[in-house]
């Protein structure tokens, strides 16, 4: 019966109805990117179940994608300007001094267990790697993640690159690895079947790197909102068990299972955000 309301939530509309409601009744979110189909609906099942949550006290509301997918950078500033009402991504100190930040985690931690996809057969991730040792090998990011400030402030050795690029530029020798939340290999290497490339057996790295919802600074009525209905769901239960019954929450789980795991620490935290984050612990970390 739980799956069948959260697959019902997933059915509802996000466009606009010809009766064109007033403004303060929709809600304009990101279109997905290629690559985060999964995450993507998740999170817009999460988001509806917060708002039905909320729904007597605050009344209906209508949820509606963005035609186009953005860049996260454009996404933060849709939010700023007002094009875009609410956004989820990892957090930082600077995203959270400019946006409304709800310090509930939507993904259990996921996004700060890091395992590394390597070119096929590489000599040097045939058995299990040092920390130090993995440091002084050639990483890749992007250059505008927050994943790359962490890993540099710990000295790894790391080069940037866009997205698209850093597949090819693994697959071609000249990175060694290129770090990628748990939950993310899966479909990045169904899309790139074409490279050779895979996903080292031994390691994964870890730092606290949670994913919050951040609402435009023009609606703080809808980041009242949004908090009271999280909050309900992460008491009653509901937001761990959507997450958790999720099929990339299952095999993020499973990929993590029998590795040394090396912990990090993030320095582009806020003390708000760790203060939060000691309230609410991470199911896939219980389950390790």
């Amino acid at each position: 019966m739980f799956l069948l309301t959260l697959f019902s939530f997933l059915l509802l509309p996000i466009r606009l109805s010809a009766s064109e409601p007033a403004r303060n009744t929709r809600v304009y979110i990101p279109n997905y990117e290629p690559g985060t189909t999964d995450i993507y609906h998740y999170v817009v099942t999460l988001l509806n179940l917060a708002m039905a949550q909320t729904e007597s006290e605050y009344g209906p509301v209508q949820i509606i994608a963005n035609p186009a997918a953005t860049p996260q950078q454009r996404q933060f500033l849709n939010l700023r300007n007002g094009r875009t009402d609410i956004m989820w991504s990892v957090t930082t100190f600077e995203r959270e001094q400019h946006h409304h930040v709800i310090r509930i985690p939507l993904t259990g931690g996921m996004f700060g267990y890091r395992v590394l996809l390597v070119s096929q057969d590489n000599p040097l991730f045939i058995t299990e790697i040092a920390l130090d040792q993995l440091k002084q090998l050639s990483a890749v990011q992007g250059s505008d993640w927050p994943d790359t400030d962490i890993l540099k402030y710990h000295g790894f050795n790391v080069s940037t690159s866009v997205y698209s690029s850093a597949f090819k530029l693994l697959d071609k020798g000249m990175v060694d690895y290129f770090p990628r939340a748990v939950h993310e290999v899966f479909e990045e290497l169904s899309t790139h079947r074409d490279l050779a490339i895979e996903v080292e057996s031994h390691i994964a790295l870890q730092y606290h790197n949670p994913m919050f919802f951040f609402v435009s600074e023009h609606r703080p009525e809808l980041a009242e909102r949004l908090e009271v209905g999280l909050q309900r769901l992460y008491e009653n239960g509901d937001l761990q068990r959507l997450l958790t019954s999720q099929h990339f929450y299952i095999r993020a789980r499973n990929l993590l299972k029998d590795r040394t795991v090396y912990p990090l620490s993030n320095p582009l935290l806020t003390e708000e955000t760790r203060e939060a984050l000691s309230h609410y612990p991470s199911p896939l970390s219980n389950s390790l």
